[in-house]
């Protein structure tokens, strides 16, 4: 029987990361959605990369974001994002 690989044993992208980051954190929706610096400070990566890739998730669908009362960009998974999330798993 062959040994069945986790997810961190895959070449997951940075793209993907940052969904999985999202789903960890429990920012399905608007109530807990995330700033971009703390999906930054959660990947250890440079938050301009992190902006550029939440918003072509945003564009694809996964992704939606809003400003908050602070003026703050925040972002939570779609039902889409969550489903590709998911996938990534099977």
């Amino acid at each position: 029987m062959g040994r069945r690989k986790r997810l961190t044993e895959f070449n997951v992208s940075l793209s993907e990361k940052v969904l999985i980051n999202l789903h960890n954190l429990c920012a399905t929706r608007s109530e807990w959605a995330k700033r971009s610096d703390e999906l930054a400070q959660v990947l250890q990566v440079d938050v301009n990369e992190v902006n550029r890739i939440l918003e072509g998730h945003v564009s694809e669908g996964y992704v939606s974001s809003f400003t908050d009362n602070e003026g703050n960009k925040r972002y939570h998974l779609t039902s889409t994002g969550i489903i590709r999330v998911c996938s990534l798993f099977s």
